[in-house]
């Protein structure tokens, strides 16, 4: 089981954004100290109230350059709003610079904030993300690129460096919606999955992923992540009740801010549905904050139900937790949550 720490690069109510870089970069420091295996970045633009990480290969090029021993991963890098070509240069690059202990988390983003500001429609963004896709591991696979697509076209260009890892870093795609989960089995990736959406939905999307995984020819058993808010406290009580505030507050974000720009009705609707949930229904269905027991029960249940390999931790969730609570979590998490799965 991987255990990875999600980072969004929250900018704190009245704090700084060189504070919030700080802040974050120590979380980092500390996760590499406490045994997680990976830290993933998120992408997010135009959104000062949220949060900093608008260059995640820029912070993944950091991290590597302060840690020994964790990885680092995207969740996700944003494909249709870049050049292939240069993505494809810059994650070689992470790649030996963190002497391959780097993870190239890919998707399209739900969100069409990102997509208006970058003057890109998003009705594009899938015919994008797959040509982006194509040409990236042609980049690093190929001693010469030509490709005439859609949106890019290259002749005769040698993309360097290649990647450190051979043939490439670790390859994983965001999935949300019902016809994702076949077509990245197909193309044989591993995901990433959401806990926002509801266990039955994802039990059946799954199921058509693994299918078209076998179709594939992929070696090896799917490799699934889910990415989920995780908190730990001594005590059921103050797991549940510490980062209530924060929790909330992010629930409201999405009330407020997302649902406006939500690129399918489907995402819409999943958001006014968790915006309107009591924090109650919250706790149940959308994140795991617990005591260390409860918190190893809910993996070993996703293990089961879902037959995740990974955890990827939003261990802010919503931005808001004192720095000292988070410090804490990671540290039960570490000792007395992450043994029973090594």
């Amino acid at each position: 089981m991987n255990f990875g720490m999600f980072t969004d690069f929250h900018v704190r109510k009245g704090s700084s954004q060189a504070a919030a870089f700080d802040e974050s970069f120590t979380q980092i420091a500390e996760a590499e100290q406490m045994g997680f295996d990976t830290v993933w970045l998120a992408e997010h633009h135009f959104s000062p109230e949220r949060a900093v990480l608008a260059s995640p290969m820029v912070i993944a090029s950091a991290i590597a350059a302060r840690t020994q021993r964790i990885r680092t991963g995207l969740a996700v890098q944003v494909l249709p709003l870049t050049n292939p070509l240069r993505v494809a240069e810059e994650a070689a690059t992470v790649d030996h610079i963190s002497k391959g202990r780097f993870d190239f988390g890919i998707g399209r983003s739900g969100l069409t904030r990102y997509y208006q500001g970058y003057n890109i429609p998003y009705a594009e963004s899938r015919p994008r993300f797959l040509e982006a896709l194509e040409i990236i591991m042609k980049a690093w696979r190929d001693d010469s690129l030509s490709h005439d697509g859609e949106y890019h076209s290259y002749h005769g260009v040698t993309v360097t460096p290649k990647p450190y890892q051979q043939p490439y870093p670790p390859v994983r795609v965001a999935v949300a919606g019902e016809d994702t989960f076949p077509l990245i089995g197909a193309m044989g990736h591993p995901i990433f999955i959401s806990a926002n959406t509801p266990r039955p939905q994802l039990k059946e999307r799954l199921q058509a992923y693994r299918e078209k995984l076998a179709e594939s020819g992929a070696s090896g058993p799917p490799d699934i992540a889910i990415r989920v808010p995780v908190y730990c406290a001594e005590t059921t009580a103050q797991a549940q009740e510490e980062p209530r505030t924060s929790a909330m507050s992010a629930i409201q974000y999405a009330a407020s801010e997302l649902i406006q720009t939500a690129a399918s009705q489907e995402i819409a609707d999943r958001m006014r549905r968790i915006a309107a949930a009591p924090y109650e229904q919250v706790l149940q269905e959308r994140v795991v904050f617990g005591a260390p027991a409860e918190i190893i029960d809910t993996i070993k249940a996703y293990q089961q139900d879902l037959g995740i390999t990974g955890v990827v931790m939003e261990v802010n969730y919503g931005g808001q937790i004192p720095a000292n609570r988070i410090q804490n979590s990671l540290r039960l998490l570490s000792n007395e949550v992450m043994p029973h799965f090594k």
